[in-house]
């Protein structure tokens, strides 16, 4: 009767060890193999800046007569007749856009590229999150790249306004 009651407390003994190790298995399977919420969570949120930076950075009301940064630009594809502290339009753009971007994303250490152009070979304003005089530092993003482009309707034709927000 004693050995009985022995072996039932070892066979008890080993059902609960099979129990901790499965449970430790399936932490271990949860937390290990979840991590792509965490990247597509990282991929929206690059997405995201993209657009609102954007977005903000166009309805900014500049210093020069109360203009928005989107009608300014469009008097830069239209001929620079604005002038602002004695800079035209598209000069005063370039500078107040390299203010702002040093001020948020650079601050916060993103890697970006902003690009302001009518097709790839007219090219009207180019920031870029790392240092421009830089021969390493490529007009585009080295890696991946969330992206993120507006269109502005000028007098001409249509202004192309994009933020890549790099990886």
């Amino acid at each position: 009767m004693a050995k009985i009651k022995k072996a039932q407390m070892e066979i008890m003994g080993l059902t609960i060890v099979i129990v901790i190790i499965i449970i430790a298995v399936l932490f271990v399977i949860r937390f290990a193999f979840n991590k792509e919420p965490i990247e597509t969570k990282k991929g929206y949120s690059q997405t995201e800046l993209a657009t609102n930076m954007i977005n903000a950075f166009l309805e900014t009301t500049s210093n020069c007569n109360e203009l928005s940064m989107k009608r300014l630009l469009q008097d830069c594809a239209a001929g620079k007749n604005i002038i602002c502290s004695n800079k035209n339009s598209c000069d005063y753009v370039g500078e107040e856009a390299k203010k702002i971007f040093e001020e948020t994303i650079e601050k916060w250490n993103i890697d970006y590229r902003f690009k302001v152009f009518y097709d790839e070979k007219n090219v009207l304003l180019r920031l870029s999150g790392c240092n421009q005089g830089d021969k390493s530092c490529p007009n585009s993003c080295p890696g991946n790249k969330k992206s993120k482009k507006f269109v502005i309707p000028s007098a001409s034709r249509n202004l192309f306004v994009t933020l890549d927000i790099c990886d």
